[in-house]
């Protein structure tokens, strides 16, 4: 965002308050728009393919331990092919890739949704103010996708704050049609929230995970790889808590599962999951 700053021709004067406000979502969305106004959109797209060098980055462990979960869909606001080249090397697991709308009636579940456009060609890139306000109106069937998936589902947000405009929408709409009743929304990660912002997140109807308290106090996790290892971590313990036999699920495992050396233990297991919290009615 800072190089697309550079290329403005903002007076220096103007340049810290244009940098404060590009480190906040909605900031961040009217530099694009700026940008776009001041060198057009075909310009706006090469810098992003430009500064965001998708082929020169490689697929590493977090992406198949997240995709080795059981994901009924994966919706990604990302533009990179990151997810989608683990998934074609993971054999036990399949899943689609949902690039355009039409497509989300020939591709089964588990699906990895591109929500915002994917390199290399497939635009437009949602990045600008215009691209947000046009979202619903423009990808209504993406919108619908995935207010359905929130109101079925569990939903986990991870490496994501939160903010985006279009989940604020989408999110909203779910909790004033189905109130209480509605599915729990999760956001996890290395947060470090203000109490005042745990409260909002709540009010919307969101419960932050902060993983920041397992790992602050850890000199051996560098502070810049902290988030990773986190979420590293984080997988790990879905893994692990998955029921070995599901003739015996919701048993937990005997002896309980050892986590990562150096990383945090896993919470321990306190025998049968109480009947009102069990994935399948009646068990």
């Amino acid at each position: 965002m800072l190089q697309m700053i550079d290329e403005l021709g903002v007076p220096d004067d103007d340049l810290p308050e244009l940098e404060n406000s590009a480190q906040s979502t909605s900031g961040a969305l009217r530099i694009a728009q700026e940008y776009e106004a001041y060198h057009g959109r075909a310009h706006l797209d090469a810098f992003l393919l430009d500064r965001v060098p998708d082929s020169q980055f490689h697929p590493g462990e977090l992406h198949s331990q997240a995709l080795t979960l059981p994901w009924s869909d994966i919706f990604t606001t990302n533009w990179d092919t990151l997810l989608e080249r683990t998934a074609s090397q993971l054999l036990e697991y399949r899943y689609h890739v949902v690039l355009k709308t039409s497509d989300i009636a020939r591709r089964h579940r588990p699906r990895i949704v591109k929500l915002h456009g994917t390199f290399p060609s497939n635009d437009p890139f949602i990045v600008t103010e215009e691209d947000f306000r046009t979202y619903p109106r423009k990808f209504a069937s993406f919108v619908n996708l995935v207010q359905q998936s929130i109101m079925e589902n569990v939903l986990c947000l991870l490496g994501f704050s939160g903010e985006d405009p279009n989940f604020l929408s989408w999110s909203g709409w779910v909790r004033d049609n189905l109130k209480k009743h509605r599915p729990r929304i999760y956001l996890c990660g290395v947060l470090n929230l203000r109490d005042g912002q745990k409260k909002m997140l709540k009010d919307r109807g969101v419960i932050p995970i902060d993983l920041s308290v397992l790992f602050a106090n850890k000199p051996e996790v560098p502070e810049n790889r902290r988030a990773e290892i986190a979420l590293k971590w984080f997988f790990a313990n879905l893994q692990a808590g998955q029921p070995p036999n599901l003739l015996t699920w919701p048993e937990p495992p005997d002896p309980p599962p050892a986590g990562p050396p150096g990383y945090p233990e896993f919470p321990p297991y306190s025998g049968r999951v109480p009947r009102k919290e069990r994935a399948f009615p009646g068990e």
